[in-house]
């Protein structure tokens, strides 16, 4: 059988500085702006300052950028829940490993590449944190395409909830909750 070559090939790969223009290309793009608030125009100075550290491996939160085909597209992010506190109290498991990504480039959106974003993020989240049992993404309510993509990715729709915003507003999210031996293939 032939693979379908319209399926694209996707991974992840550490970010670095040098992802930063594209990373705030994809963060004021209007489809990704939408669910990323802020009360400050984003700009690289802003960028470098907010994400710099992350890079750099100075904070608790991991970044990636997600490639299709060898082109940077998206990026992703995962961290420990319980190393934000102003987070832990709103899910089932603090313990949980946090997820929260975007597709950047419009071309490449509804071609797959959310699933498959999902399905190589598993490995490299169990290599980052391998005593994690649960994973866990909170999409706005109004984000249906993130919503559907979760389930599709095996997760599971659970608890809304309001998270103060930092330009003030208030969202109402979705909980989804995955088992990572389910997706790992591990005894639970």
């Amino acid at each position: 059988m032939e693979p379908d070559v319209d399926l694209p090939a996707v991974g992840l790969r550490p970010m670095t500085r040098a992802d930063f223009p594209d990373l705030l290309r994809w963060r004021t793009a209007p489809h990704v702006a939408r669910w990323f608030p802020s009360t400050e125009a984003a700009t690289l100075a802003l960028i470098e300052a907010r994400y710099g550290p992350r890079v750099d491996g100075r904070g608790a939160t991991r970044m990636f950028v997600v490639e299709a085909h060898g082109r940077s597209v998206g990026f992703l992010q995962d961290y420990r829940i319980s190393d934000h506190p102003e987070f832990a109290v709103l899910t089932p498991d603090p313990d949980a490993i946090g997820v929260d990504y975007a597709i950047g480039e419009v071309a490449w959106l509804g071609r797959g590449v959310g699933l498959r974003m999902l399905q190589r993020w598993y490995a490299v989240a169990h290599a980052g944190y391998p005593d994690a049992t649960t994973y866990f993404a909170a999409p706005d309510h109004r984000n249906t395409a993130s919503r559907r993509l979760l389930v599709k990715a095996g997760f599971v729709e659970g608890t809304w909830f309001d998270e103060p915003q930092r330009d003030g507003t208030v969202a109402t999210l979705v909980g989804h909750t995955l088992a990572a031996a389910s997706v790992l293939g591990l005894r639970p």
